[in-house]
């Protein structure tokens, strides 16, 4: 699509170079006016406004405190229970229901529930076997476009510290490629002590919205544009 729009706009700009007197300088304002004003929608676009939300454990702190967060800003939370309803998941996967969608997942991680090794073999076995399984599983669900988040609170320093971060970094990998195969936004915000402060994390980061970039568009550079343009047809009639 773009090789064809850019194919368009060269193409554009040589039947141009036919044109005479007045005729060049309406029509240099009309397409440089096309060009200026789709440049600038693309750099206004935001992502997808987050409505309903998957939470995948609503039973823990973290669950529940996400949970609460979330319906304070007006989402709808959606809960394993439901998806797994035969009657949501026949809707779900049905593109013309599309509707029945998710704007986002928000993955809870497993809680360190012991110190040491048994502790760490526990966390990985809960968000390897579990967790990451699960977010594959239902990763279908999101909409294009949607957001995909892994929350995680539990003090994982003392000896293991080291391979808690490690632990930490292939889950966020996980993450980045289950939501690129989604064509989904990935949202990490790191392992926090408490579970208050990771919902409050995660729900900032899926609640928010990009702001529009700044746009590089002035008279200036427009006329710059233009004198370029006008001084390759001159040389071309010439």
């Amino acid at each position: 699509m773009s090789e064809a729009v850019e194919g368009g706009a060269a193409l554009a700009w040589r039947l141009l170079a036919t044109l005479e007197g007045g005729s060049i300088l309406l029509a240099t304002s009309a397409l440089l006016a096309y060009t200026v004003r789709k440049k600038i929608a693309a750099q206004h676009r935001t992502g997808r406004d987050i409505r309903r939300v998957l939470v995948t454990n609503t039973t823990n702190l973290l669950g529940r405190e996400l949970k609460r967060r979330l319906e304070n800003r007006g989402c709808i939370v959606a809960t394993i229970d439901q998806i797994e309803d035969s009657e949501v998941v026949s809707d779900l996967r049905d593109p013309a229901t599309s509707q029945a969608k998710v704007d986002a997942i928000v993955v809870v991680g497993a809680e360190p529930k012991a110190d040491g090794l048994d502790g760490m073999a526990r966390l990985v076995t809960e968000d390897v076997y579990d967790n990451l399984k699960l977010l594959e599983s239902l990763s279908w669900c999101v909409h294009r476009g949607g957001r995909i988040a892994w929350a995680c609170a539990g003090d994982t320093a003392g000896a293991f510290s080291d391979a808690g971060a490690a632990f930490d970094t292939v889950l966020w990998a996980s993450l980045k490629h289950v939501a690129k195969v989604c064509q989904c936004e990935p949202i990490w915000v790191g392992r926090c002590e408490a579970a208050e402060q990771a919902a409050e994390r995660v729900v900032a980061a899926l609640t928010r919205r990009h702001p529009p970039r700044t746009s590089r568009f002035s008279v200036r550079n427009a006329a710059h544009r233009v004198g370029e343009r006008l001084c390759r047809w001159l040389k071309i009639v010439t």
